[in-house]
């Protein structure tokens, strides 16, 4: 697992005198600073926003929407340190591109943020509450129908904010 401090990014690639993400621009260097940190070994990068003060939707853009398009298919990212603000410039972005991500708020309480069906929605808060889960047992918690949870469980591995394993769901965590 790759952890990745944004405002250590920030430093080395724009700026250390603030820890706002605003402009496009900023955007571009801190997400090309990020994927210099992504390694083909490690599947999982966790990208830390606890440090940062302020995101404009076009730093969102660019770090989270196009990290996730460039990206989505070889790792499972995760986001930490996400408050209500950062969320304000996520998820217009992630509904855009019909992207998902995890995000662990500052409680430590995971969720998925962006584009994702009601039932995968519920799927995903099951796995994040109970941990790791087969698809009956998902079904019977959410009162699912057995083609309802897996199709549920489909979209969730497909859009990388679950993983599967020996039969049993599991969602992306940030530790």
């Amino acid at each position: 697992m790759t952890h990745i401090d944004l405002k250590d990014v920030l430093a080395r690639t724009v700026s250390s005198l603030y820890g706002d993400l605003v402009t496009r621009r900023t955007g571009e260097a801190v997400r090309s600073g990020i994927e210099a940190m992504l390694s083909d070994d490690d599947e999982t990068a966790v990208i830390d926003f606890g440090t940062v003060r302020l995101m404009d939707m076009s730093c969102a853009d660019e770090i989270v929407g196009k990290l996730l398009l460039a990206h989505g298919l070889g790792h499972y990212f995760a986001l930490t340190g996400v408050h209500a603000a950062h969320e304000d410039a996520l998820l217009p972005v992630l509904e855009r591109h019909q992207l998902a991500v995890v995000a662990e708020d500052r409680t430590g309480r995971l969720k998925v943020l962006g584009y994702l069906p009601e039932p995968a929605r519920r799927a995903f808060g099951f796995l994040a509450d109970a941990g790791p889960a087969p698809p009956d047992a998902v079904a019977a918690h959410l009162a699912l129908t057995p083609d309802v949870a897996r199709d549920a469980l489909q979209t969730l591995c497909d859009r990388r904010v679950v993983r599967e394993s020996g039969g049993h769901y599991q969602a992306v965590r940030c530790a």
